[in-house]
């Protein structure tokens, strides 16, 4: 397994080791911590007597991508047709290659990243790893990839939780940024031979090692879930992204889970101004790997799906639709938001413009 040379690539690396599986008590204080589990249960995506995940994180570079492509989108469009009209007696006489050139070249340069990203929203290739916690087994499973082998198949990885080394690992390039990690290293040689990254920033990763241990170590009774904030989202989740889209906004509060239709105001006028963040961010929930249902990690699980002692809020008649492409408040809702966006991105060039 590749790692970057900032992450550990033997036991004795680890940057600031913490408790380990069955090893000592499990703080439960850190559990009355009410933010940091509130957020963990929005970002609960299963959590039955057989196994739990949690959605996939989206790093901070996704909005720095989203900005990159407004940004670089407008000044084309500006720069390129200001040069156009100014200097359109120079192009005509007889600089057209030129102009034609560095017009190409202008393009590739600023427009590339918003061609990638409509590339990516239809063809759906996963790019972040779901790990997925089985309880009665005592094992993880997840999928891997090289992030810079884009190229090559995700590859199914299984390890035993009773190996796993936690570390908080502090970015060195993002001083706030201290996520947690999970290491599992050959007992011989001390090794890395699994780096499992949850890479969610947004909580206190020693809330999120003692939430998965008390899902793992402890009776059901015992993991602060709240059904509030828990919901069963469809296990499938690729054949609508507004209705993926919409996870942002219910985890936030602002939609109701059920996609009844209430909260739109917000939404019109949140959505309008990032939609394409927003549908980016959807699409990373649609195209996840979901190990769950590779067969060699099928075989592990035995819960029938009935008589789950967690509080899970049930998926209504109405997210069922949404998430089959069928719910037409869902789908108008984020058509309007589209074309409010575009109207948006066009009056702000003919504005500067004007």
């Amino acid at each position: 397994m590749q790692l970057r040379n900032d992450f550990a690539q033997h036991i004795s690396e680890l940057h600031n080791p913490i408790d380990r599986p069955y090893t000592a008590s499990i703080d439960k204080s850190l559990l009355k911590n009410t933010e940091d589990i509130e957020h963990l249960n929005k970002e609960t995506h299963d959590v039955n007597p057989d196994y739990l995940t949690f959605l996939p994180a989206y790093f901070w570079y996704f909005y720095f991508a989203i900005g990159w492509v407004y940004f670089f989108s407008y000044m084309f469009s500006v720069v390129f047709i200001l040069l156009f009209i100014i200097n359109i007696d120079f192009v005509l006489s007889g600089f057209t290659i030129w102009f034609v050139l560095l017009g190409i070249l202008m393009f590739i340069v600023f427009c590339t990243p918003l061609i990638l990203i409509f590339y990516q929203i239809i063809a759906k290739k996963p790019f972040r790893t779901q790990y997925y916690f089985l309880k009665k087994e005592q094992k993880i499973a997840y999928y891997y990839r090289p992030l810079w082998k884009f190229r090559q198949p995700y590859e199914l990885k299984i390890v035993d939780y009773k190996d796993v080394h936690p570390d908080l690992h502090q970015d060195p390039y993002n001083r706030a940024y201290t996520p947690l990690n999970l290491y599992v290293a050959d007992p011989e040689t001390g090794d890395i031979t699994h780096h499992l990254k949850l890479e969610d920033y947004r909580v206190n990763p020693r809330v999120q090692w003692a939430f998965i241990r008390t899902y793992m170590e402890s009776p059901a009774d015992e993991l602060p879930i709240d059904a509030k904030f828990c919901e069963a989202y469809p296990a499938d989740t690729s054949k609508s992204l507004f209705a993926c889209a919409d996870i942002v906004y219910r985890k936030s509060g602002i939609l109701p889970s059920n996609h009844s239709g209430g909260g739109q105001i917000m939404v019109f006028i949140i959505g309008s101004i990032i939609a394409l963040g927003n549908l980016f961010q959807a699409n990373h929930y649609q195209c996840t790997k979901r190990a769950i249902l590779h067969p060699d990690v099928q075989k592990l699980l035995t819960w029938d799906g009935q008589d789950n002692p967690y509080p899970i809020q049930p998926i209504t008649d109405e997210a069922k639709l949404a998430f089959e492409g069928r719910n037409w408040e869902v789908n108008v809702r984020w058509v309007c938001i589209i074309l409010i966006n575009a109207g948006l991105f066009a009056w702000a060039v003919v504005a500067y413009n004007s």
